[in-house]
């Protein structure tokens, strides 16, 4: 391409690169490795799609033994890693206790190989994340159980119990709908990091930081926050109407690839009616969620995003909101890694150039003279 070619703000619809990993598209489409997004939430488990994503196949029986057998023995986490974590005061957001966290794991990593700390970072960060809102508060550690897979792990360190099957089937679901999806904010930003050649310690915690925004992986957490002082479902016309007018952004709607519907999004609220159905409860919250749909698209023709129905699923499943992100990390970090080795591959420096638009001849003025 020129040097002064001008591309679009956000890079909206610039192709940067080609990948292997995922590809979302504006039909309501995704893909893992090949494989429809529906294909694998209807007939694989977590870590199945996790080694299908971060080694691009999907595994044998041997292999995913072998892959939960290392996820499982590299979990632990050092006890220098939970001092810090308790040091930090209780009122920070959980992410930012994890990327702390992660940056101290760095230090502490005696793995020679890329691919050990990545497997490492990718099996500590549900320790990290179920622990982040946990230390900070003064509370004891928990500890991951060696019999449960990753996903079970997290969620029974978060709630005190081991999940139901139902629960568990649920929450894994929404965590392979949470890996991967091609160049969003985070995964671009981790890719950024890795072409300069830094450790993948240094990527994830950059991934990191972009997923905290609300306009990225934050937004799970102001979503739930929205529904929960909505309550009622005759309120979504008046909040609705009340943000077109005002020219609110409603979180938790809207993307910059799906403009008709997100695949994942649909998914999620058969999940969400599943569990409403299972517990005999949450119906309110669930027909708020529909109403907010309807009035949204109507007014705006914006559809809902994987966010807006994750949030109330894990709501349902006990899980505290400010949690909500370091869980949607624990996820994406297997998407993050294989990006991380993409752009490794690549050996190229992403350092693309900017319109300079300041003022130009200006004069220096003497300190005393100003």
């Amino acid at each position: 391409m020129p040097g002064n070619l001008r591309v679009p703000a956000g890079l909206d619809g610039v192709t940067i690169t080609d990948s292997k990993i995922a590809k979302s598209g504006s039909d309501g489409s995704l893909v893992y490795r090949g494989y429809d997004i529906d294909e694998l939430a209807r007939n694989a488990g977590f870590e199945e799609t996790a080694f299908l994503v971060l080694y691009e196949k999907l595994p044998t029986s041997a292999e995913l033994g072998t892959f939960s057998t290392r996820l499982r023995s590299e979990a632990a986490l050092d006890r220098k890693v939970f001092d810090v974590m308790r040091s930090i005061p209780s009122d920070s957001h959980p992410m930012d206790v994890l990327r702390t966290a992660l940056s101290i794991l760095a230090s502490l990593d005696r793995h020679e190989s890329t691919d050990g700390m990545e497997v490492s970072i990718a099996a500590k960060m549900p320790v990290l994340a179920a622990n982040s809102l946990r230390l900070p508060e003064g509370l004891e550690p928990v500890r991951p159980a060696e019999h449960l897979s990753l996903p079970a792990n997290l969620l029974a360190m978060i709630t005190g119990r081991e999940p139901t099957k139902l629960e568990l089937w649920t929450f894994e679901r929404v965590m392979i709908l949470y890996m991967e999806h091609d160049l969003n904010a985070s995964s671009f930003t981790v890719r950024v990091v890795a072409s300069t050649g830094a450790d993948p310690y240094a990527a994830v915690t950059a991934g990191l930081a972009a997923l905290k925004g609300p306009l990225h992986g934050g937004a799970n957490e102001v979503a739930m926050r929205m529904l929960l002082e909505l309550k009622d479902p005759s309120r979504a016309r008046e909040f609705v109407e009340s943000a077109v007018k005002e020219r609110r952004k409603v979180i938790g709607f809207g993307h910059r690839v799906y403009k008709e519907f997100d695949p994942r999004a649909r998914m999620c609220k058969e999940y969400l009616r599943r569990l409403v159905d299972e517990y005999g409860k949450g119906e309110n919250l669930y027909l708020l969620c529909d109403a907010l749909e309807k009035e949204m698209w109507v007014r705006k023709r914006i559809p809902p995003n994987l966010d807006f129905y994750a949030a109330p699923i894990f709501y349902l499943l006990g899980i505290p909101i400010p949690l909500y992100t370091p869980i949607f990390a624990s996820s994406r970090v297997f998407g993050w890694m294989a990006h991380y080795n993409e752009q490794i591959e690549e050996k190229k420096l992403i350092r693309p150039d900017a319109a300079y638009v300041g003022p130009s001849g200006l004069k220096y003025v003497p300190l005393g003279l100003r």
